[in-house]
């Protein structure tokens, strides 16, 4: 063996011994949107076959659509979304990058998260796309150009020789040995406004105030159910329209995907986020999701689930007894203790959200699981199916469930872990990815030989050539115990070929890798040793580019000064115009309401001038009638007056006749009367007294 081989199979060993001791990526991606002809394979080893929603997105991935196909790919916060005629491959899918190549056709990526932006790149056949910021950005390969069009944000493009940022509203060209040209974005077709539809819709989505945006699937929550705030769990989302019978993990399949093992992937199209992450709970018997308390970046499950059975274990199904297995959903604050090597911190992560105090979680990894489960004998919450039918990735249908009675629930075995290989054998890679409905092994004829035997007594040949046929038997045992020991031979030679052609596969991909990284190797020190001659011989002509590129840097960065600023000053415009507009309508609306106003003042002001006038009037009437009584009054004092004084004349002048009558009739006696007496009298009036 040659020493690049030894290498090669040593770096080989490490890697496989490092991964083996790593843990799984926290990040991983969803198949959100399947539309026609849609293929999927789980690495390049795999055949593909028809894709299926909520298949888990993790490296070495490869979506290809057909014509008149699209697909919509989240990874935490940021869509993919593929055109007809196109292919997109995922070489990494972890916690520190998102990378994904694009061969052919057309790619929209849509950051919604500036967190994400610097995680994720785009390889195309000319160079690399990078991402500044939030935004829409659509990457377009041809036959022998990329296109990188940014509908909004910031990107760049890195050719390996220079790097070429593309502004909102820009559309650049790059060809191969470095030309390109930059022109503006022709406007929205009809995969364009798809995108904006489903964009839209994503942004509209408040999910995102009760869990993470790193969160991936959570994007359909809010138009498949409804979130509700309880005491004891917080944040609480109810899916809506689901069958009586439904119970978390049950209308699904499981699948095989390495690292995690058997995960489980849900046919309903909202069933990815709430299976992988946080917790179910029954509030009045209706099912309800419970994400748990906020974390930045959550770490993905391939299933929250806990086990029951074993290897021996069967119980009754409509077709009669077969072996089993059952499951049911973790509740909140139980912890999950996964299948797939990891290291403790990944665990206590992966249980953070419902579990806070870590020693728990230890304690579960020390002495195994919980021993008593909220829904381990609850029929309602356990679903139990022949374990071939879960070991084969079929759908799982009401038919194919088995009716367990809480009595037979308690009496099942509690399985401590996830279903190993004596218990599930693992299926093998074409098993791995059947299109959905899956399908049924296929009966394989036998490869064991029928053993040897002896023919009858009463069949052998008498007289001398009894020894011949012996002979005979000897020679054809010898002969067919040599072609057993040639055909076991043969199927360990076939075996030890596959072994080497799986390895001869691992060793080209990590030649591929290495070639690869010394190309890339060869083009730095390349690059290097140019810089380094360039700047030893041209410093001054590379003072005048600088200058020239710091002029056309500020140039252009003027021009997208002046781009955003026109952008700003058409929206400030728009805005304005509405502004106007609105001004006017308020304006007219104000001057009816001043018009109207005016109106009713005026007629109020009429309505009082008429009632002053007419209070003038009665005032006038009421002087006048006063006038009038004083006046008659008067006139009737007067009168009186008047009468008075007629009548106090008349007492005078009968007072004054009376007085003048009584002189008269006194004086009148007196001439009547005789002297003497006249003169007594005098005389006797002078005595008597006075």
């Amino acid at each position: 063996m040659s020493r690049s081989m030894r290498f090669i199979l040593t770096l080989c060993a490490v890697l496989g011994t490092t991964l083996a001791l790593a843990d799984p990526p926290a990040r991983v991606g969803r198949l959100a949107v399947v539309e026609n002809g849609v293929n999927f394979r789980v690495d390049r080893s795999d055949a593909g076959g028809p894709a299926s929603i909520n298949w888990p997105i993790s490296s070495g991935a490869e979506v290809e659509t057909e014509r008149r196909g699209r697909a919509e790919i989240w990874v935490g916060s940021t869509a993919f979304r593929l055109a007809g005629s196109s292919e997109l491959h995922f070489p990494a899918v972890d916690d520190r990058q998102i990378s994904a190549q694009l061969l052919r056709g057309t790619l929209t990526v849509s950051i919604l998260e500036r967190e994400q932006s610097d995680d994720v790149t785009v390889q195309t056949p000319e160079g690399l796309v990078r991402f500044a910021g939030p935004g829409r950005y659509r990457i377009d390969v041809q036959g022998d150009h990329s296109e990188l069009t940014t509908q909004a944000g910031r990107a760049s493009f890195d050719d390996g020789e220079r790097r070429q940022p593309v502004a909102a509203g820009e559309k650049a060209s790059f060809y191969g040995g470095g030309r390109m040209q930059i022109d503006n974005d022709e406007g929205p077709d009809a995969f364009d406004r798809w995108v904006a539809t489903r964009e839209n819709a994503a942004l509209a989505n408040a999910g995102s105030r009760y869990v993470s945006p790193a969160m991936t699937g959570y994007q359909d929550l809010d138009t498949y159910g409804d979130w509700q705030s309880l005491p004891d769990y917080g944040a609480v989302w109810y899916p809506r329209a689901v069958a009586d019978d439904w119970a978390p993990y049950r209308f699904g399949r499981w699948v095989w995907i390495a690292p995690w093992g058997w995960t489980w992937v849900d046919r309903a199209p909202w069933g990815f986020a709430p299976f992988h992450y946080g917790r179910w709970v029954q509030v009045r018997g209706r099912w309800g999701w419970v994400p748990g308390s906020y974390v930045a970046r959550p770490v993905y499950a391939p299933a929250l689930v806990a086990w029951i059975g074993n290897p021996g274990w069967s119980v009754s199904f409509s077709f009669g007894s077969a072996p089993a297995v059952g499951w049911f959903p973790l509740a909140p604050r139980e912890v999950y203790v996964p299948g797939f090597r990891a290291s403790p911190t990944y665990v206590r992560q992966i249980n953070v959200t419902h579990i806070h105090d870590v020693k728990i979680v230890d304690r579960a990894l020390r002495d195994g699981p919980h021993r008593h489960y909220a829904y381990r004998d609850q029929p309602r919450a356990v679903t139990v199916v022949p374990a071939q039918h879960l070991r084969e990735g079929r759908p799982i249908t009401a038919g194919e469930l088995g009716r367990h009675e809480p009595r037979e629930l308690t009496r099942a075995p509690q399985a401590r872990a996830v279903p190993d290989s004596t218990w599930l054998p693992r299926p093998s890679r074409e098993e791995r990815r059947e299109a959905p409905g899956g399908r049924a092994n296929e009966g394989r004829a036998s490869r064991d030989v029928a053993p040897l035997m002896r023919p009858p007594a009463n069949e052998r040949q008498p007289d001398g050539r009894r020894d011949d046929q012996q002979r005979m038997e000897m020679q054809q045992r010898e002969a067919q115990q040599k072609q057993e020991i040639q055909r076991r031979e043969t199927e360990q030679k076939e075996g030890r070929q596959r072994d080497q052609l799986r390895l001869e596969v691992q060793q080209r991909e990590a030649q591929q890798r290495q070639e690869i990284q010394r190309r890339e190797a060869e083009q730095q020190e390349g690059r290097r040793r140019d810089q380094q001659r360039q700047e030893t011989q041209q410093r001054e002509a590379q003072q005048k580019q600088e200058m020239q590129r710091r002029e056309a840097g500020q140039h252009e960065g003027r021009q997208r000064e002046q781009q955003r600023m026109e952008v700003q000053q058409r929206e400030a415009l728009q805005r304005q115009e509405i502004q106007r507009q609105e001004a006017q309508q308020q304006e007219g609306r104000r001057r009816d309401q001043q018009r109207l106003e005016m109106q009713q003042r005026e007629a109020q002001q009429k309505q009082e001038m008429q009632r002053q006038e007419a209070q003038q009037q009665e005032a006038r009437r009421r002087d006048q009638q006063r006038v009038e009584m004083q006046q008659r009054e008067m006139q009737q004092r007067q009168d009186m007056q008047r009468q008075e004084a007629q009548q106090q004349e008349a007492r005078r002048r009968d007072q004054q006749q009376r007085m003048e009558a009584q002189q008269r009739e006194t004086q009148q006696r007196q001439e009547q009367r005789p002297p003497e007496s006249r003169g007594g009298n005098r005389e006797g009036g002078e005595r008597g007294p006075r």
